[in-house]
């Protein structure tokens, strides 16, 4: 009794003291996730404070040198002799369109918007955009503030939207003095197009706000004349009558007033309909946006310059690394537990292998030995594969000595085949010298030495006849030694058309060689006696299937690719049996009729060709008659033999 008290007492202390430190280590998990979230928000605050206060000393450079390259350009202008004749004499149309035409050019080379000039009333009387749709002359435009500064003789400034081109600008004035008192003002309008085009660039939101908080100059086209914060109804009807931005209706974007957090960082609010769709909250959150505000004054001009830096990815950036923390802590708690299992684990895991030793060791041995006969049953089976191997081995070259027969043989057919037309033509030659001979007898007994000569010259040409006939049969029955060189293409075709002479005449056939206008160094890689053999073969089966043709004529064309050297041969005949298109290069197979022949001509002939690492393929004309396609590497001089 007293043994279970004890147990349970040890199960419930050890099991509370798991709760405490579970629980502790739940509080400290907890608060290190917090800690994390504040120092990543203090730090993206302070990175994007830091990062928006550079970027807006450079958006203010930016828009200080837009303004200074223009600032200059009336007060030079209002010197011109030309224009202050055109304010003597403003009636002369002469002089008028002649100053028209020199704002024009100015105004091209300056890149300004547009370039005026104002009597002393405040009527244009000349401007650069004079034949433009939209032109200045003869708008009154005292009411300007810009025109009413200049005509005190002071230069003048101002930015407002035009009430002529409805375009914003930014205007630049001076007078124009005659005879020591102004009588004119010479007005340049720039606009801030190509700056804002160059801020929207930019991730940040940048606004040039005038003295009563309107957004005239913006990175984001649809805050145009909106307002930071609302505008009381008195600045209101002073910007309307005032016509500065047209027929102005006040938009804020501001939800809220300004928010000044902790080191004096202003924050604010704006609508989630007044941003881009990509900046707009999702659906279920909150529908405004906060953003960081910091400003620059730029008091000659009376504006201000704010910078607006988008402060919803902070939150972002505040749940990613607390995610990330969190993930840490946690696999660092898991590591803890997994080190003290495992060393629970180490303890009982000797006792373990203590107990297996023996048994492993037992099982060591026993796989030695299934090693061992393994071994020498891989020995026995390595020696019998050796053996076939070399049965292979003797086999191949058995085979490849019977393929160098049966071509031999093809050869040697086929020679036979034209014996007797080569016996035709060798029979007539020879009666000839017969009787060349007796006749060359006769005329020495009687002493006509000159026609004896004429006899013998006939008799050695006949013999010159007779050499040439037999010295392709010759060239064509040796064997071949098998090596892959650079063959002339045209001697392989004239070879095997002489070959073949006899039975082309016999046949009474047309051979037409379209594509022979090729260089006589087209070269290809083969054998010349095997790839004769291959071209004989094929016009042998072309004049086989003439023979019984009305029409009887074969093409040979030759077109040489950049890597290869195609041999096309069509002949006249009936065309091949759709059935026998497919067993053309089988060995032993023939499509004649006759049953004359081995049938192994093509299958050599493709073997020859796929040795010198080309390809034949057989089909039929869509306008009858079979088609042999002979495709061959072509050799060039910088090839090296392979």
């Amino acid at each position: 009794m007293k043994s279970a008290l004890m147990s349970l007492f040890s199960f419930l202390k050890r099991r509370w003291l798991w709760v405490l430190l579970g629980g502790l280590g739940a509080t400290i998990y907890l608060l290190a996730l917090w800690q994390t979230g504040v120092w990543t928000r203090r730090f993206e605050m302070k990175r994007i404070k830091q990062t928006a206060k550079e970027s807006l000393q450079v958006y203010v450079g930016d828009l200080k040198s837009e303004l200074s390259k223009s600032k200059a350009l009336p007060m030079i202008l209002s010197h011109n002799p030309l224009f202050v004749d055109l304010i003597s004499h403003p009636l002369s149309e002469k002089l008028r369109m002649k100053v028209n035409h020199e704002l024009e050019r100015i105004n091209s080379l300056a890149e300004t918007s547009a370039l005026y000039i104002l009597d002393r009333r405040g009527i244009t009387i000349a401007a650069s955009n004079w034949r433009g749709p939209v032109s200045f002359i003869g708008e009154n435009l005292s009411f300007r503030p810009y025109f009413q500064q200049a005509i005190k003789g002071k230069p003048g400034h101002y930015f407002a939207l035009g009430t002529t081109s409805k375009i914003r600008g930014y205007y630049f004035s001076a007078p124009i003095f005659l005879n020591g008192r102004v009588a004119g003002v010479i007005v340049a309008k720039v606009q801030m197009r190509r700056l804002e085009e160059i801020w929207s660039r930019g991730s940040e939101k940048v606004v040039v706000t005038d003295r009563y908080g309107v957004i005239f100059i913006t990175s984001y086209a649809p805050w145009k004349f909106c307002t930071l914060c609302p505008l009381d109804e008195r600045t209101t009807e002073v910007l309307r009558k005032s016509r500065q931005y047209g027929d102005f209706q006040p938009k804020f974007l501001c939800v809220s007033p300004f928010r000044i957090m902790n080191g004096g960082t202003t924050v604010i609010r704006i609508r989630a309909a007044m941003l881009p769709g990509k900046e707009r909250p999702r659906k279920g959150v909150s529908r405004d946006v906060p953003f960081l505000l910091q400003s620059c004054d730029m008091p000659e001009a009376g504006w201000m310059v704010h910078i607006l830096s988008n402060l919803s990815r902070v939150n972002d950036r505040v749940r990613d690394m607390t995610l990330l923390s969190g993930s840490m802590l946690l696999t660092f708690f898991l590591a803890i537990l997994l080190l003290y299992h495992r060393r629970h684990a180490r303890l009982e895991r000797q006792l373990l292998e203590r107990r297996s030793r023996e048994a492993l060791e037992e099982a060591n041995r026993m796989l030695e030995k299934r090693v061992q006969e393994r071994t020498r049953r891989l020995t026995e089976i390595n020696q019998r594969l050796r053996s076939e191997i070399e049965v292979r081995r003797q086999t191949e070259m058995e085979l490849r000595t019977t393929q160098q027969g049966l071509i031999q043989a093809g050869k040697l057919a086929a020679i036979g085949q034209m014996a007797a037309g080569i016996t035709h033509e060798i029979n007539q030659p020879l009666s000839a010298m017969r009787m060349y001979a007796d006749n060359a007898l006769v005329f020495l007994d009687r002493g006509q030495h000159g026609d004896v000569r004429n006899n013998l010259a006939n008799i050695a040409e006949l013999a010159g006849k007779m050499a040439e006939i037999t010295h392709h049969l010759k060239s064509f029955a040796r064997k071949s030694p098998g090596e892959s060189i650079p063959v002339s293409v045209m001697q392989v075709l004239n070879n095997s058309l002489a070959l073949l002479e006899n039975r082309i005449k016999k046949l009474d056939a047309a051979i037409d060689c379209e594509s022979w206008n090729i260089d006589e160094n087209l070269m290809v890689w083969g054998d010349p006696v095997r790839l004769e053999q291959v071209m004989v073969n094929i016009l042998k089966n072309s004049l086989d299937a003439i023979s019984s043709s009305l029409t009887r004529k074969i093409i040979i064309s030759v077109r040489p690719l950049p890597t290869k050297v195609v041999i096309v041969v069509r002949d006249s005949g009936p065309g091949i049996a759709t059935e026998d298109l497919e067993r053309l290069f089988e060995p032993f197979f023939s499509g004649r009729k006759d049953e004359k022949g081995l049938g192994l001509g093509l299958s050599i002939s493709l073997g020859i060709v796929k040795d010198f690492g080309g390809t034949i393929r057989m089909a039929n004309h869509p306008e009858g008659g079979a088609v042999a396609t002979v495709e061959l590497r072509r050799y060039t001089a910088n090839e090296e033999k392979v």
